[in-house]
């Protein structure tokens, strides 16, 4: 697990190094890709004969297919030096609302929602994940976590999920809680299928706080979730929410009652993090916004992590944010 902006080297090495690593299929669901040493890092993986897919979102299209062949021409770092017109006319169509650039299939969402995932899958075995999207900002500025989860039960739920995204499939896979391999459990949810559940679980938790809550989102408008906050605070808890600033107006906040405390994060970029940590043993993390749309119309991940040494590391990158945010 790494957070960024600050593990951002080895954030990328363990992406380029998971990527080298690939044999047989990479899998890719990625709001977006626009970070040109993560495009030279597919093309190359490609170029091996290995198969590589990306399902994202059709807003993005010009950015993904600059980044990959820019990469495919040997660009490590920096905006693509190719210009979109000459990006889109080098990519073959596939038939549909796909093509193929630099080795790479890709397709894009054509649904209603948004394709907001920001996940890997590489051979069946091995899945990042987090509220990083694979993009300049979101490995170098914004304040995000990327997650590996090594192992076949984790690995085939999300060939799963990539799968029903890739067919269009309306239902995807259904919840599952897994053991992690250094103790604790792990459940994974995918929205909108599932985005009720997704909540509950949520919502769940919340109410099952003891001592504390931290909360890190990048915008907090469920009406369930504020509910359960503010249920979780008059029972004694201390909880306390970190939003991006930029999204005060949309998030509502003004829904926090107090003794909540709230602070608007001091990043000049993004703190782009959407994440929980209750009692020091539960992290709710992944690319699940705290809003309606997670529920009901975006395509997203969440993670519920039950580990007390998780819970620590989260715990701490938030209240490192939260300590920056207070003496802005």
């Amino acid at each position: 697990m790494r957070f960024l902006p600050r593990e951002e080297e080895r954030a990328l090495a363990d992406l380029e190094e998971g990527l080298a690593s690939a044999r047989r299929t990479v899998d890719l669901a990625l709001l977006e890709l626009n970070d040109t040493r993560l495009g030279y890092a597919l093309a190359r993986t490609a170029a091996r004969g290995v198969r590589v897919r990306l399902f994202s979102e059709r807003e993005h299209r010009r950015e993904t297919l600059q980044t990959l062949l820019a990469g495919s021409r040997g660009q490590r770092s920096g905006r693509p030096r190719v210009s979109a017109d000459e990006a889109i006319g080098q990519a073959a169509p596939l038939g549909g609302h796909c093509e193929r650039l630099a080795g790479v299939e890709i397709c894009y969402d054509d649904r209603p929602g948004l394709m907001h995932d920001k996940f890997a899958v590489i051979d069946e075995d091995l899945v990042f994940t987090g509220s990083a999207n694979w993009s300049y900002n979101g490995l170098h500025k914004n304040d995000n976590d990327l997650l590996a989860l090594r192992g076949r039960p984790v690995a085939t739920l999300y060939h799963n999920a990539f799968e029903a995204l890739w067919r269009r499939k309306q239902q995807t896979v259904a919840p599952a809680a897994l053991e992690l391999s250094g103790g604790g459990e792990l459940e994974v949810y995918f929205t909108p299928g599932y985005g009720r559940q997704a909540q509950r679980r949520i919502v769940r938790a919340l109410d099952g706080a003891e001592n504390e809550v931290w909360v890190a989102a990048f915008v907090l408008t469920d009406p369930e979730i504020i509910s359960a906050l503010n249920r979780a605070a008059s029972r004694g808890v201390a909880v306390r929410v970190l939003l991006e600033r930029r999204n005060l107006g949309d998030s509502r906040e003004e829904g926090l009652r107090p003794p909540i405390e709230i602070r608007p994060d001091a990043n000049e970029y993004a703190m782009h993090l959407k994440t929980m940590v209750i009692d020091e043993r539960l992290v709710i993390t992944g690319s699940y916004n705290f809003t309606r749309s997670a529920v009901t119309r975006n395509d997203e991940n969440l993670l519920v992590l039950t580990s007390p040494q998780l819970a620590r590391r989260y715990k701490e990158k938030v209240w490192k944010l939260w300590r920056a945010a207070g003496r802005r």
